[in-house]
């Protein structure tokens, strides 16, 4: 597999995981919508929407990168090296998490799963300080939940 086809693979999953977020996850494991202020599937909708804005992106100037190249005849290059470098495990020990962080939410809450789920990410990336890793987890967790709770009036499951 080469480095051009593992990229699109990757976006492929990408879009794929976004539409399961916007069609399934998000619908499934969000609150009703009180009927006062803002809707609790809005941010996560946004979010969901501006990775799949981002992975068709990336999709789409692959695909028009390789038809320019097989209009001029050229090789693709670096892009044609062999991607045995590609650490697909990674991606998974990523999207694991994320995967199993609405469901979370809707158990345990918005505040152990965020935070159990901030730990994992740091931990996944090589962060092995304790106190920064509890701040990490703490502040941003605690700040959105504020935020959403008493600035934009949002019940917090």
């Amino acid at each position: 597999m080469t480095n051009v086809q593992s990229e699109n693979c990757g976006y492929g999953g990408m879009i794929a995981a976004s539409l399961l977020l916007l069609l399934w996850l998000i619908p499934s494991y969000s609150p009703e919508y009180p009927g006062y202020g803002m809707s609790a599937t809005l941010v996560p909708n946004l979010a969901a929407g501006f990775i799949l804005l981002l992975a068709l992106l990336g999709l789409t100037r692959n695909m028009l990168k390789a038809r320019r190249l097989s209009r001029s005849g050229e090789t693709a290059g670096a892009g044609a090296a062999s991607a045995a470098g590609v650490a697909w495990g990674h991606l998974l020990r990523f999207m694991l998490p994320c995967a199993l962080l609405m469901p979370a939410m809707s158990r345990l809450g918005f505040i152990p799963s965020g935070v159990v789920f901030m730990l994992l990410v740091q931990w996944f990336c090589g962060q092995r300080k304790p106190v920064a890793m509890v701040l990490v987890a703490l502040v941003p967790v605690l700040t959105v939940w504020a935020l959403m709770r008493f600035a934009l009036g949002v019940p917090m499951p």
